[in-house]
């Protein structure tokens, strides 16, 4: 096969491949492949193309923490299928928003399918040291079983670089604070196996979460429901765990009462 052909070939396979546009892109660094790229003095707030949020607390010299430490900010639809919850993939090539990229965002939607075609919008404010973060299902596309989103917060293995005999020492006063929607108050210690998800702590839904550890140099992140909906914690596998190993804070929506998608998270990092 001569050179021509052979180019000609390849190019006829490539034009078959699946296209993975995703969000437009800033071209400059530090922000090359972001979407949104926010900078405050004590964290920096991204949208990657792939409308996954990272948060990157620093530290007090200004310097990051590391890639354990980094705080991921993700949508999703959640369907439920014989009482199982089933979060659904977001579809790469999906992903459009009729906002450009920027590094000085105030307010940016942008709007996406999952596998099987149901399609969401999410929005993301930003103002001093709060980022809010909403969004709302559009339509269901094939999926007939009962769908809601939400907007899922990671904590990593924080302390992945801690030696054990230093652990216990270092995590003593870590902790974190809640409040539920009946106004009861709670907090967790992150050396004790617990679940997150039970009747004593997200049974009956959160307004808000306080997470204080001394691994991110005494900074403390608040997350507040504003409008209607609720917050709940989880374990990273849905079992009983240890905080110190991960953790998520979820934010859903009330579909039935806020059908326009005003309610938020309000995420502060202090």
């Amino acid at each position: 096969m001569n050179l021509s052909k052979f180019l000609h070939c390849g190019i006829a396979i490539l034009s078959m491949l699946p296209s993975f546009a995703q969000l437009p892109a800033l071209q400059e660094k530090p922000w090359l492949g972001h979407f949104v790229g926010y900078e405050r003095r004590d964290f920096t707030c991204g949208i990657k193309e792939d409308g996954k949020m990272v948060i990157e607390a620093k530290n007090s010299k200004g310097s990051f923490m590391g890639f354990q430490k980094t705080i991921t900010i993700t949508p999703e639809i959640v369907e439920t299928v014989g009482g199982k919850a089933v979060v659904k993939q977001i579809i790469p090539d999906s992903l459009t928003s009729v906002d450009k990229p920027t590094d000085k965002p105030e307010k940016t939607t942008f709007r996406g399918k999952v596998t099987g075609d149901a399609e969401f919008e999410m929005v993301a404010e930003f103002d001093g040291n709060e980022v809010k973060v909403g969004g709302r299902v559009l339509s269901p596309g094939t999926l007939t079983n009962p769908l809601h989103f939400q907007i899922r917060v990671r904590f990593g293995d924080f302390y992945r670089n801690v030696a054990d005999e230093k652990l216990k020492e270092s995590a003593k006063k870590d902790r974190i604070d809640f409040l539920r929607l009946d106004k009861k108050k709670g907090k967790i210690g992150v050396m004790e196996s617990i679940d997150l998800a039970s009747a004593d702590i997200s049974g009956k839904g959160l307004s808000a979460v306080a997470v204080e550890l001394s691994c991110y140099d005494e900074r403390k992140f608040e997350y507040l429901l504003q409008g209607d909906g609720q917050l709940l914690l989880e374990n990273p596998r849905g079992l009983a765990s240890l905080p110190k190993d991960g953790f998520c804070i979820l934010w859903r929506g009330d579909a039935q009462k806020d059908k326009d998608g005003k309610g938020r998270l309000v995420m502060e990092v202090k």
